[in-house]
């Protein structure tokens, strides 16, 4: 058994941090299902805005949660048990955590603006060369309700509709430097919102270095994960496994 008041004081360390990663993972498991199945994503997602790529990051999210679970019992009984094989086991699965999240959280910062552009895609790919005007009645609740959402006006530009002054979502009630003066005829006027697509740029942007920045922090715990359960290893005796 480990020795010594200070591998017993790791040992309780890492159950915690094990059970803190465990409910972390449990946590990411069900925001990944629930943004799955949640019928308003579901609108957004799958249905005629085709951004589809939505439910790759969701399914990312629950295979992280799940693993992040595993590993989490894992380390908690590894460190209870003081087993050894346990212990090396979490290590190793930590340490492979570590890098995929590092490297993850690296990259969702560098490559932030291709999100951007695949929103883009998505919603030229829907609107096609037309008018909104011209869609199907679930296209213009669909874009009506996220005009609602997000205080914008049209897709990727604020003639995608016919008249954006008809809209009652495309105006501004409030003026404000996000607002433009558009004229549907020279003798009238109207105050309306910008396109979608901007404000789904500084929302997607500003959530993904968010995104990233705790990916990092949560790989910066796992390697403290990693240091206390090398320690205990360490300390646990070389013939005892406990079952």
């Amino acid at each position: 058994m480990a020795e010594g008041c200070c591998a017993s004081i790791i040992k309780i360390l890492l159950f915690i941090f094990n059970f803190v990663f465990w409910v972390t993972g449990a946590v990411l498991l069900g925001v990944g299902i629930w943004l799955r199945v949640d019928q308003d994503v579901s609108r957004f997602v799958s249905g005629d805005l085709n951004m589809s790529w939505f439910y790759t990051a969701c399914y990312v999210m629950i295979a992280a949660g799940a693993i992040t679970m595993v590993t989490g019992f894992l380390g908690c009984c590894g460190a209870m048990k003081e087993n050894k094989i346990m212990l090396m086991i979490f290590a190793g699965i930590l340490g492979v955590l570590f890098l995929i999240e590092l490297i993850a959280g690296i990259l969702g910062v560098v490559y932030r603006d291709q999100v951007t552009e695949w929103t883009r895609s998505s919603f030229l790919e829907a609107l096609g060369s037309g008018k909104i005007d011209a869609k199907s009645e679930s296209f213009r609740d669909l874009v009506t309700v996220l005009q609602g959402e997000y205080s914008c006006c049209g897709l990727v530009n604020n003639t995608d509709w016919q008249n954006p002054c008809s809209q009652d979502t495309c105006l501004c009630t409030v003026a404000n430097q996000y607002c433009r003066t558009y004229y549907p005829t020279p003798q009238s006027s109207c105050s309306i919102f910008r396109p979608c697509l901007f404000e789904f740029e500084i929302f997607l942007k500003k959530n993904i270095i968010v995104a990233g920045g705790v990916g990092l922090a949560i790989a910066f715990i796992q390697l403290v994960g990693i240091v206390f359960s090398v320690i205990l290893i360490r300390n646990v005796g070389d013939g005892e496994n406990i079952a």
